[in-house]
């Protein structure tokens, strides 16, 4: 059960370091056959520590810039909400000058107001469009930012 929970619990590094010493004891005959005034050994032993704290920063480095790539995705996703609330103003205003024009041209029977209505029309289908790009890149920032 120990070495079960131990196999489970230990890191792969951690692990292969362990095999390693398990093998070298073994090889020179067991425990009271290992000589510890070895130069190897005992340089071994004094390297180890700073070993781990180079690998614990290397560790700290890695969190920090997946932190920062957090945080650049979120900004990203909030610039977006942004331009999509702009977007869909600038459509509701236009749509808005539309209806106004169209109502001016039926109550003057001008046509010259249909054409502006028209042209409202029109750039309100266009940022409709630029919109539903937005949505797209806004959907693929959420994806990427669910599988990090």
């Amino acid at each position: 059960m120990n070495k079960q929970t131990e196999a489970d619990n230990l890191a792969e590094d951690t692990f292969v370091a362990k095999r390693i010493i398990c093998d070298h004891v073994t090889s020179v005959g067991g425990l009271p056959n290992i000589d510890a005034s070895d130069k190897h050994l005992l340089l071994a032993g004094t390297s180890a520590r700073q070993k781990y704290l180079s690998y614990m920063e290397d560790e700290k480095k890695k969190k920090k810039r997946r932190g920062q790539k957090r945080k650049l995705l979120n900004d990203e996703i909030e610039e977006l909400h942004k331009k999509k609330r702009c977007l869909h103003t600038d459509i509701d205003s236009l749509t808005a000058s539309a209806d106004e024009y169209a109502e001016k041209a039926e109550q003057t029977h001008q046509v010259s107001w249909i054409t502006k209505s028209n042209s409202f029309r029109r750039s309100a289908k266009e940022t409709s469009t630029e919109m539903t790009a937005v949505e797209e890149q806004l959907q693929q920032k959420l994806q990427d930012v669910k599988s990090s």
